[in-house]
């Protein structure tokens, strides 16, 4: 059992879900904090290519996906505010789509990027099934 999940179902203001639903949200945790790492070395790797200036947009996805990962993991390690979880894991799914694409274009010769877009796809789809667990949103 990882760390994640092993501190979301020993902290006091664990919601009752699941076990389920707790693992899935223990892997989605797991994979943003995976993702942003990722990310964060892919850009750095990226400022070291020869081809820094064919890279800017990859940089400044990395980037953006990075600091949306890490707090995305961070709100859903709190365990507060559905409302919020949702929208962070909405923007940070799309967040690692556009980084991921792009990646994935540089892939063929840059495994950084290759290592990065298949982070940023797994970070996607645990996202997607995070939200897809999620109670739906009630009407006001």
């Amino acid at each position: 059992m990882s760390y994640a999940e092993q501190m979301l179902r020993t902290s006091p203001t664990n919601p009752p879900v699941d076990d389920q639903r707790l693992t899935v949200l223990a892997q989605a945790i797991e994979a943003l904090f995976d993702c942003a790492q990722a990310c964060t070395a892919c850009a750095d790797a990226c400022l070291a290519e020869d081809s820094v200036k064919d890279l800017v947009r990859c940089i400044r996805l990395n980037l953006h996906c990075a600091d949306l990962c890490a707090t995305t993991a961070r709100i859903l390690s709190r365990q507060e505010s559905p409302e919020l979880a949702r929208v962070v894991l909405e923007a940070c799914a799309l967040a690692c789509k556009l980084c991921g694409d792009e990646c994935a274009g540089h892939a063929a010769h840059m495994e950084h990027c290759r290592v990065c877009a298949e982070a940023c796809r797994r970070c996607e789809d645990a996202c997607r099934q995070l939200l897809a667990s999620l109670e739906p949103p009630k009407l006001r």
